[in-house]
Parts: C-alpha cells; sequence; structure tokens
C-alpha cells in the first residue's frame, strides 16, 4: 500500500483506520502512509500484521497524530533482514498516543523517527536485534527516546482502549461510553485479531486421550503432554509463531506419550526469517512410542533452540501410516515414516535424537522423510546417537531435497545399527538429491553397523568445500556401496576439505556379491580431494589398494594403524596438535576430534541407576557385543533400546540366586542372535518390542517350575532355519509360554521344538502373530514340534494367528493330550503352498491319543 507524496491519509472525528491480520512480502516497501498523515480524535490500528520488506514495514515521513488520536501498533512482526517495524520521520505526535505492544523486528531498530511534542508513546513486550526490550534504555537504543513501559505481564488503557469513548479500565478490560464498540472501545467494529498474549504457563495436559484435532500454541510459552495418547487419524500442531514469542524460551515438552492410528503430531511452522525474531525453543519428547503415528517437524528452528528425542519407538508402516507427503509432485506417494523433517533449519541448534528405534515396514518405507531440503547452519549440530533403525527399504528418504551442512556445523550418525536389506537397485538408506557440507562444517559416519543392500548413502552430488570434514570411521558396512554418486563427476572436494576413512570393515551386503566404498567417479579438473585412509579392512583383509579394493578414483593417502596424523583424525582448523592418536583442540574445538560446533550433552547409554548388587538393573541404550557373567546375588538382566552388535548367550547357570526367580529382560532391542540356556531354576523371561535380523531366538535345557517365558509384539525375520527355536527344552511344572502379536519368520521354520515336549499343568500360547517361511520343499512349517504331551490340566493354544508355509502346526510324533489337557488350533488364516498336495493347517505324522477329558480343537480360514 502506498499514499502518494502529493495526497493525504486523514483521520478525523472517530474514524477508524484498521490493517488486521495481514501478511506483506515486498522488495521495496510495505506500508506506505505518505507525508502527510493527519490522526485527530480516531483510530490508525496495524494488529496482526506480519511483513518481509527491505526496510520498515510500515513508513511515513510526515504527518501529525493529535489530540485524541490513537496509532495503535499490535503484533507486528518486520521479518525482513535488519527491518524495523516501523519508520516514522517526520511524524509529531501532538496531544496524542502511540501504543506499541508485542511487536518485533529482525532489526536493532523497532520504531524510528517520531518527534514528541505532547503525548505518550506507551510500549509493553516488544523485540528487537533478536532480544526483548525491557527497559526505556533498550527502547532509547530501538530508535525511542521517550516511552512508558508496561512490564510483559501488566496491562494499561493506553494500549488497550480507545480514550476518548473508554469511561473506566478495570482489571485489564476497558469499558466503553455510548459509541464505543468492542473490546477496545472503537468507533466501529472491526476485525478480531489473531489470539496472542502472554499467557500464564499452561499446566501440563496430562493421562487424556486425543481424539479430535487441535493446534496448541495461543500465545503461551509452553506446551506440554504428559502420558497422553493421540487417537485416531488426527493432527496435533504445535504452533510456534503462536506462541509467546516475548518469553524467555518457548518449551514444548511430551513424556511417556502414545501415538496410534495415524495420528500426526505437527511441532514448527517458521519460516527462517520469523524464526530469527522468536526465543529459544527447547522440545524434549522423550519416551514416546508412536504405533502408526508420526511426528513432524516442519521449518525453521529459533536461534540457539534444543530438540530431543530420546529413549523412544517409533513405528509406522506404509498401508497404516496417514502422512500424505506435501512435496509437489509426491502427493500420491505413500513411504510411511515415523519421523518427518519438513523444510527443517537448524540455526544454531541442537538436534538430537538418541537411544530411540525406529520401525518401518512396507514396500517403498522411509523410517525419516525429508521434504523440502535439511539443513544444519550457525554451529548447528544434528546427532543421531544410538538409535537402531529397521526398514524395510529406507533409513532417511529425501523427497526431491537436499542436505547441507554448513557455517561450523556438525552432522553425527554415531553408535547406530541400521538394518534395511533391500534387495533392489538403486534402494538405498540414506537417499539425497545433494549433499553439500561447507564453511568448515563436518558429516561424520562413525561406530555404527549397517546391514543393508545397495548403498549407505545414495545423492545425485557430493560437495565438501570450505576446509569442510566426510569422516567414515569405525564402522561396519554390510553394504555393496557406502557412498553412491548418480552423477558422472558429481563428487567434489575443494579449499582443502578431507575425507578420512578409518578403523572400517567392508563386507557384501544383502543381495550383491560386492563390497566397495564408492561407485567408480573421477574428481572434476578444478578439485584436488585430500583422502585419508587408515586400517581398513574389506571382507576379512587389510586394505591396501583404496582403486582396486573400494573403488575410489582419486588418490589416497595411506597411512599404517596407528599411525595418526592431525588432518587425517582430527578437524584440523580447531586442533592444535596431535599426542598419539589423541587430538589437541585449540579454541573453537570440541570432543574428541576438535569438531566445530559443542558436542551436546546426553548422548550414549544411560548411566546404570544406584541399586544393591543383588537387583537388577537395566541398561538403556547403547551397542553391546558382549554379556558380563552376573556378580553373585545378582538376579537377573535387562535391557532397554539396546543394539547387540553380536550374537550373545545368556547363560543361567551363571548366576548365583538360589531360592529366587530370575528376571531377563529385553525391552526394545535389536539382536543378531540370543541363545538363553535354562539352569532348571524358575526364570521369568521377557522379549517385547525387539527386533532380531539375525541369527536366531533360542531356548535350550531346563526351565523351572512356575517359569514364564514371553515374546511379545517384536520382530523376528531370519535367514536361519528357525526364528524361534526350544532345543532339548524341558519345561518344568506349570511354565507357561506365550508367544503374542509378533512377526515371526525363519528359512524353514518360524517356531521349532527339537525334541518331544512336556506340558505338565502348565501351557504355550501362540496368538495374534504372523508365522511364515520363505523355503518351499514340503516341510516348512509355521509351528513344527517332534512329539507333544500335554496333561494335568495343561494346555497348547495356537489361535488368531496368520500361517505362511507348506504346514500351519506340524506335529511329527505321538501326540498325547490327557487329564483335562487341551490342544486347539483355531481362527488362524493359513496360506499353504498351491503346488504341495499335502499342505495344511494341521499336519498329524503320528498317534494322536486324546483320554481322560482330553479335548482337541482345530478351526480354520484357508487362504
Amino acid at each position: 500500500m502506498r499514499v502518494a507524496s502529493s495526497s493525504c491519509l486523514s483521520l478525523r472525528s472517530h474514524s477508524v483506520f484498521s490493517v488486521t491480520n495481514v501478511s506483506v512480502v515486498s522488495s521495496g516497501g510495505g506500508i506506505v502512509l505518505g507525508e502527510r498523515l493527519v490522526v485527530f480524535d480516531s483510530v490508525l490500528r496495524f494488529v496482526g500484521v506480519e511483513g518481509s520488506v527491505a526496510s520498515s514495514l510500515v513508513r511515513c515521513d510526515g504527518g501529525t497524530v493529535g489530540g485524541g488520536g490513537w496509532l495503535d501498533l499490535h503484533d507486528v512482526w518486520a521479518v525482513g533482514e535488519a527491518s524495523s517495524v516501523a519508520s516514522l520521520s517526520g511524524v509529531t505526535l501532538s496531544g496524542g498516543a502511540v501504543s506499541i505492544a508485542r511487536c518485533a523486528a529482525t532489526g536493532a531498530t523497532l520504531v524510528s523517527g517520531l518527534a514528541i511534542t505532547s503525548g505518550v508513546v506507551s510500549v509493553q513486550c516488544n523485540r528487537a536485534g533478536g532480544r526483548v526490550l525491557r527497559s526505556s534504555g533498550d527502547y532509547r537504543m530501538a530508535g525511542l527516546p521517550s516511552v512508558s513501559v508496561v512490564p510483559c505481564d501488566g496491562c494499561a488503557a493506553a494500549l488497550a482502549c480507545f480514550d476518548a469513548l473508554t469511561a473506566s479500565f478495570s482489571d485489564c478490560v476497558c469499558s466503553c461510553r455510548a459509541g464505543g464498540v468492542g473490546e477496545a472501545c472503537l468507533p466501529f467494529d472491526v476485525p478480531p485479531a489473531r489470539s496472542g498474549g502472554g499467557g500464564d504457563a499452561q499446566d501440563c495436559v496430562s493421562g487424556v486421550t486425543l481424539t479430535e484435532s487441535v493446534t496448541v500454541g495461543g500465545g503461551r510459552a509452553t506446551a506440554c503432554f504428559d502420558s497422553v495418547v493421540f487417537s485416531g487419524p488426527i493432527t496435533v500442531a504445535v504452533d510456534l509463531r503462536s506462541m509467546d514469542a516475548f518469553a524467555d524460551a518457548l518449551n514444548v515438552t511430551l513424556r511417556h506419550c502414545v501415538l496410534a492410528g495415524g495420528a500426526h503430531l505437527r511441532i514448527g511452522g517458521l519460516s527462517e526469517s520469523t524464526a530469527r525474531l522468536l526465543p529459544h525453543a527447547l522440545v524434549n519428547m522423550t519416551n514416546v512410542t508412536s504405533l502408526e503415528g508420526t511426528i513432524v517437524l516442519h521449518g525453521a528452528m529459533p536461534l540457539h533452540s534444543s530438540v530431543l528425542l530420546a529413549n523412544s519407538t517409533l513405528r509406522a508402516t506404509v498401508g497404516g501410516s496417514q502422512y500424505v507427503p506435501t512435496t509437489r509432485g509426491h502427493e500420491k506417494f505413500r513411504h510411511g515414516p515415523a519421523l518427518v523433517l519438513d523444510g527443517v533449519r537448524l540455526l544454531s541448534t541442537r538436534f538430537v535424537m538418541t537411544r530411540s528405534t525406529l520401525f518401518c515396514y512396507g514396500g517403498s518405507c522411509a523410517a525419516i522423510l525429508v521434504e523440502h531440503g535439511l539443513c544444519a547452519n550457525l554451529s548447528s549440530v544434528f546427532y543421531m546417537d544410538n538409535c537402531a533403525v529397521v526398514s524395510r527399504a529406507h533409513v532417511m528418504y529425501a523427497l526431491a531435497s537436499y542436505l547441507r551442512v554448513s557455517g561450523d556445523s556438525v552432522f553425527s550418525i554415531q553408535n547406530g545399527s541400521w538394518s534395511a536389506p533391500s534387495i533392489e537397485y538403486y534402494e538405498s538408506a540414506c537417499v539425497f538429491e545433494d549433499v553439500v557440507v561447507d564453511g568448515g562444517s563436518v558429516l561424520q559416519i562413525v561406530s555404527s553397523t549397517f546391514r543393508l543392500g545397495f548403498a549407505m548413502l545414495m545423492a545425485s552430488t557430493l560437495t565438501v568445500t570450505g576446509g569442510g570434514w566426510l569422516v567414515h570411521r569405525d564402522n561396519e558396512f554390510r553394504t555393496a556401496h557406502v557412498v553412491y554418486v548418480d552423477k558422472e563427476n558429481g563428487v567434489a572436494f575443494r579449499d582443502q576439505s578431507v575425507w578420512s576413512i578409518i578403523d572400517d570393515n567392508f563386507t557384501y551386503g544383502s543381495f550383491l556379491s560386492f563390497a566397495c566404498m564408492t561407485n567408480k567417479w573421477s574428481p572434476p579438473s578444478d578439485t584436488r580431494p585430500t583422502i585419508y585412509g587408515m586400517c581398513n579392512e574389506i571382507r576379512g583383509s587389510p586394505v591396501t589398494n583404496y582403486g582396486e579394493d573400494l573403488n575410489i578414483g582419486s588418490p589416497v593417502t595411506v597411512l599404517d594403524c596407528g599411525a595418526c596424523t592431525v588432518e587425517a583424525v582430527c578437524f584440523a582448523a580447531r586442533t592444535s596438535s596431535i599426542s598419539g592418536c589423541e587430538c589437541v583442540c585449540a579454541a573453537g574445538g570440541h570432543g574428541d576430534t576438535c569438531l566445530p560446533a559443542a558436542v551436546p550433552d546426553g548422548l550414549g547409554p544411560l548411566p546404570l541407576p544406584d541399586a544393591d548388587d543383588t537387583e537388577v538393573r537395566c541398561v538403556h541404550g547403547g551397542s553391546i557385543s558382549s554379556v558380563e557373567v552376573p556378580a553373585p546375588g545378582v538376579r537377573g538382566l535387562c535391557f532397554v533400546n539396546v543394539t547387540f552388535t553380536a550374537a550373545i548367550v545368556l547363560d543361567l547357570w551363571s548366576f548365583d540366586a538360589p531360592q529366587h526367580t530370575l528376571n531377563i529382560t529385553l525391552l526394545q532391542c535389536v539382536l543378531m542372535g540370543l541363545s538363553v540356556r535354562g539352569s532348571g531354576a524358575r526364570v521369568h523371561v521377557n522379549v517385547a518390542s525387539s527386533m532380531l535380523d539375525s541369527g536366531a531366538l533360542e531356548f535350550e535345557g531346563g526351565f523351572g517350575a512356575s517359569s514364564q517365558i514371553l515374546v511379545a509384539g517384536s520382530t523376528l525375520v531370519t535367514t536361519s532355519t528357525h526364528a524361534i527355536a526350544f532345543l532339548d527344552f524341558d519345561p518344568g511344572k506349570t511354565l507357561t509360554l506365550l508367544l503374542l502379536d509378533s512377526y515371526i519368520e525363519g528359512n524353514s521354520y518360524a517356531v521349532y521344538f527339537s525334541d518331544a515336549v512336556v506340558i505338565d499343568g502348565g501351557g504355550i500360547i501362540v496368538k495374534g502373530n504372523t508365522l511364515s517361511t520363505m523355503e518351499n520343499k514340503g516341510m516348512e512349517s509355521s509351528v513344527y514340534a517332534y512329539a507333544i504331551e500335554v496333561n494335568n490340566g495343561g494346555y497348547i493354544d495356537v489361535e488368531n494367528n496368520t500361517m505362511s508355509a507348506a504346514n500351519g502346526l506340524y506335529l511329527n510324533g505321538d501326540t498325547t493330550v490327557s487329564s483335562a489337557g487341551l490342544l486347539r488350533v483355531a481362527d488362524c488364516y493359513f496360506v499353504g503352498r498351491k503346488r504341495l498336495l499335502n499342505s495344511a493347517l494341521l499336519y498329524l505324522d503320528g498317534l494322536v491319543t486324546l483320554e481322560d477329558g482330553a479335548q482337541g480343537v482345530w478351526r480354520a480360514r484357508r487362504g
């Protein structure tokens, strides 16, 4: 809007000129009021206006706010770089009033140029240059030499009411004279402004189920959910823009919450320019469980913010997730993400995802979906630490998006375990259009295990420039390619940038019979890559020729193991020296390798809580390759969110705790094989919400009377003969074995009992599972047992399972059910093998005896 210099904007005799809830984008000026503004006994108001302009959002080069006149600037945000809310050069306040409340300017000037002969400028809770203005001195530096300051939590008639039509002001409410309308007693009714204002901190929403969509913000500084279930296809949006921009910090907290049934939790909503006006945000999400829900982080984070996702389990499938991509041209595709990073911009911000597990199922699934680019800038950090990810296709998939790490920032994937055993060409764990590391930044992949198919990282181009550092250190890569760059000459290292490849192990992935660092490439003529290789192995042999062994198309400086140099093992720009292989940091260097940005606190597994030696203590997070022999008196083991990097044997004979029930708990763990060897003692074994993708889960030997074995909500998929096996299994009296709500797949058997099993007063329940096999030779079975004896009220109940194998339950020897025992196979959906004549839900290859009140029941739905 522009009032020409020859024209006059004149408001007299109870007139109102109101600009409300307007967004302005202009490369020049915003709202220009000319040189002859007149406001007498009237109101000129700008409320809820946000604009990105080159200088001042509102500009007036001359005029008067005279007797009874009111210029009201409320919730006006100038988000353009170095812009101000208003420039009032040549405007005189003579008997009128000016109020400026809850306004914000990116630049250091809030309002400038106003000359005061009489009248008052009232101000409350404004921001300029990244800080809240609190005193008359602050306002003087922001362009207003004479003001009346009202505290942020206060109120005043001068800020809220049109004086000419206001009878009184009490309890922060204007009481109007005849002719006054609305909350401000204006001469005319005007549209309401956006909700806002600094309300008191809201108590946590706790212990409820949300079934309707809602937007949270409303001018408050806090959004908190404790033990809340977000249920159904709803969206709960935490809108940072509508929160209290004048608080010391914005706090968003989720703890012990559940997202289910397609629920979305959406946090953010800021443009980069708007983000620079807000106080820092503290987003803490801990112990969150998602079952077909999606957490969406959207837009830029305010400067110096912190985002934490910890101790959580997020599951989604392509068929069950309700997330619809917003990237143009991709709206019809479904990827079933558990976490979405939509246009995320980290500005001097810490993003930490630690001790969490992400599961994604379905043909095109991506556990983490990136849209509209992912950028870490201004000494930001992105850490994915001690996390396990299981995905059918992708771990992090970007829709037409880039990854940029710049301005002394760090992007780190460390101490993790990724399983995405794709069998498709070009289907890679991480997929971006372009990856750029510049401005003295670091992209590092450290101390992790990757069980993949085609590639760990696939991009159109990979550019490391401006003294950047690309690091692959202490990893196990089971994949065809670690880095696959699609474009010819798409890899570029410039400006003394470095690539370090140290202590890595390379071997075959899930479907190609080769392993290498990159696809074949040659550097562009204007780049001279500096690449260091030290102490790497490929398929058990040392790497000696990086061109032939790892397919790197540029010379590599090869260092002997332990022959460390600053340039190879440290971020050289922030390192003063090296002692052995330990980096000595210069100013601005952080952590073991002198990174350019501070290493966040709280990484790694949680410390063990204080406990008596005999108590069962839980290990939270981290990676473990072995389990030590327990001390005398210890009564069990507990692992939560732990990734096991090798097959583990738990020998219960090693426990010295007589007369006590042993407790073995694995919750949300990633396994590469687990064998529990019974000692005849009573034991409770609980394997829940865990994943196994190699090896097998085996129970061997004697398990005492009243023992309990529970496997629930887990995914056990293996190429081994069996997924779960009971070997020489000797169940004590009244033992209970529960296999519930799990996906179990083996090569020949999903569940396998090697020897005759006697159930004496106890029971086996196999319910709600998907039990499948891969082989198709005729003997494969969802559940196989050599022989079974059930007596004294014992039971075997195979119910409500989906079975895909040559046979459902295969009993290979004699079966006896007596003394009120029960053998029941019911309500199972059985998909047999079409080419096999003897494919059956219940295959009995021996004598079956029912006696003394025993029952045998079988009922199925066959596919």
